[in-house]
C-alpha cells in the first residue's frame, strides 16, 4: 500500500466498531493498580487477572509502566506498558463484544519484542481468549504469536507463510484482520505498510470475546494446551492496542497505520506538527544556508528558494526524509543575492 489519508482510531466512520483503545500509557496506565484505562469511551479498562489454578494457584499480577525506543517512527522514546520474563503479568478485558464472540475482528498493536522465549509461537503478547488465563482450550481463539502467526490453540494460522520475518527488537505497527473466510496481517516498521500474510480459510471465528494483553501462553508457570505443557518466558512492551469488532477495509486499515505512524504512542504524543521549517543558519564563508524541518517518515521533500518570495527556484525536489527532522543543505546565497527567502514541500 501506498501512503494513506490518516485515519483517526475513533472517527465517526469507524467509531460504532471501535471495542477497545489503550494508548499514552504515560497518563492512562496506573503502574500501582496494574489498570491501563481505555480511551475507547466503552469503559474496557483493562486489569489483572489476578489468581488462576494452573496445576495449583498462579497469581497474575500487573505489568510496569516503561519506556521504548521509537524506532522509526519517533526520535525520542515512547512511554510503554512491559511485560517482563520471569514475571507472570496479564491483564484482561472481559466482553469487548458483548459477551458475544466475533467473526469479524481487526486489531492494531505498536509493540517491541525484546525477546520471544524458548518459542517464539508461545510468545502472545494480545489477543482473544487465553488457556493460560481461563484454562479452557476453546481452540476459537485469536492470539498474535511472534513466530509470527495467529494462535487459534487448537492449531495455527500461517505459520511459515509469512513473506516477511518477524521485527525482533524494534517497534514497529502489526495489523491483523479475520473475516469468516480469510485473515490478512500488515507489518510497518519503517512507516511503510507492507501485506505479510493473507490466508483462506472458512468458519474463521472467536469462541470468546475476552481480550488479553500480556502472559497469554509466555510466563513462568507451565501452561497446558494441546501440544503439550510449554514455557516461553519473553519481555516485550506495548505502546498501543486499538481493537475493532469488524474487519476495516483496507483502506481503513491503511488510514489508522497512518495515523499510528504519525502518533505512535497516542493523540498525547502526536510527534508531527506539519511541515515547519525549524532551523536556518549561514556558514562562516556565507556559502552555505542549513535547513532544518519537521518531516514525517518515508516521505520526499522539495526544497525552493527565492529573492521577493513571488518567484521561486527549485533547488532539490528529491530530498529523503531523515525521520522526526530533516536537514539540507543549500549553497550559497550566492552574490547577487541580497535577500533570500527559502520554502519546503512535501514531494508529489
Amino acid at each position: 500500500m501506498g501512503y494513506a489519508q490518516e485515519l483517526v482510531p475513533d472517527d465517526p466512520t469507524i467509531a460504532s466498531k471501535l471495542g477497545v483503545w489503550f494508548q499514552d500509557a504515560e497518563n492512562l496506565f496506573d503502574p500501582d493498580a496494574g489498570i491501563w484505562s481505555d480511551s475507547s469511551g466503552n469503559g474496557n479498562d483493562a486489569s489483572p487477572v489476578g489468581i488462576v489454578n494452573i496445576g495449583g494457584p498462579v497469581t497474575f499480577l500487573g505489568p510496569t509502566l516503561s519506556t521504548v525506543s521509537g524506532g522509526s517512527f519517533s526520535g525520542s522514546d515512547l512511554p510503554s506498558v512491559r511485560f517482563s520474563a520471569g514475571v507472570e503479568d496479564l491483564l484482561q478485558i472481559e466482553d469487548i463484544n458483548g459477551g458475544a464472540g466475533l467473526s469479524n475482528l481487526t486489531i492494531f498493536v505498536v509493540y517491541n519484542v525484546e525477546q520471544a522465549g524458548g518459542d517464539a509461537s508461545l510468545c502472545r503478547p494480545v489477543g482473544i481468549g487465553s488457556v493460560a488465563a481461563i484454562q479452557q482450550n476453546l481452540g476459537d481463539n485469536y492470539n498474535l504469536g511472534s513466530d509470527p502467526s495467529i494462535r487459534k490453540d487448537n492449531g495455527f494460522v500461517g505459520a511459515g507463510a509469512y513473506s516477511e520475518v518477524f521485527p525482533l527488537q524494534t517497534t514497529f505497527i502489526r495489523s491483523s484482520r479475520m473475516t469468516p473466510a480469510a485473515i490478512h496481517e500488515w507489518f510497518n516498521s519503517d512507516g511503510t505498510l507492507s501485506q505479510v500474510l493473507m490466508t483462506a480459510g472458512s468458519s474463521y471465528t472467536t469462541g470468546t470475546d475476552d481480550f488479553f494483553m500480556g502472559d497469554l501462553r509466555a510466563g513462568v508457570a507451565p501452561v497446558p494446551g494441546v501440544n503439550g505443557t510449554g514455557i516461553s518466558q519473553s519481555d516485550f512492551d506495548v505502546v498501543q492496542v486499538i481493537v475493532y469488532s469488524d474487519a476495516l477495509s483496507d483502506e481503513q486499515v491503511a488510514g489508522v497505520n497512518e495515523w499510528l505512524a504519525n502518533h505512535p504512542a497516542g493523540t498525547a504524543n502526536r510527534r508531527d506538527p506539519g511541515l515547519v521549517i525549524t532551523e536556518m543558519s549561514v556558514s562562516l564563508d556565507l556559502r552555505t544556508t542549513s535547513l532544518t524541518w519537521s518531516s514525517r517518515l518515508g516521505r520526499v521533500y522539495s526544497v525552493d528558494k527565492s529573492t521577493d518570495l513571488m518567484n521561486w527556484q527549485e533547488v532539490d525536489d528529491a530530498v529523503g526524509s531523515q525521520g522526526e527532522a530533516t536537514s539540507f543543505d543549500v549553497v550559497g546565497p550566492e552574490p547577487e543575492e541580497a535577500r533570500l527567502f527559502f520554502r519546503v514541500r512535501e514531494s508529489e
